[in-house]
């Protein structure tokens, strides 16, 4: 993502996330999204697919990125 449409830390990740197609922040919306996570230089989720079947938020999908992310890490 070059310019990613939100970007936020949440537990201390760097979260990045654009809803494929386009999308204005604080509107919900179903479907694909590009998330990226990052754990300080390192990522975790690298351009990742992201699908929701329920309308979501930027910052909701934020959410749900950072906690598999967090999974992940603490699956090492």
């Amino acid at each position: 993502m070059d310019e990613p449409e939100y970007t936020t830390t949440i537990g201390g990740l760097n979260v990045l996330v654009d809803k494929d197609g386009g999308g204005t922040i604080g509107r919900a919306y179903v479907g694909t999204w590009t998330v990226s996570v990052l754990n300080g230089p390192v990522f975790v989720l690298d351009n990742s697919e992201l699908r929701t079947g329920m309308p979501k938020t930027h910052a909701q999908v934020a959410r749900l990125a950072a906690e598999f992310a967090s999974e992940q890490i603490d699956a090492g």
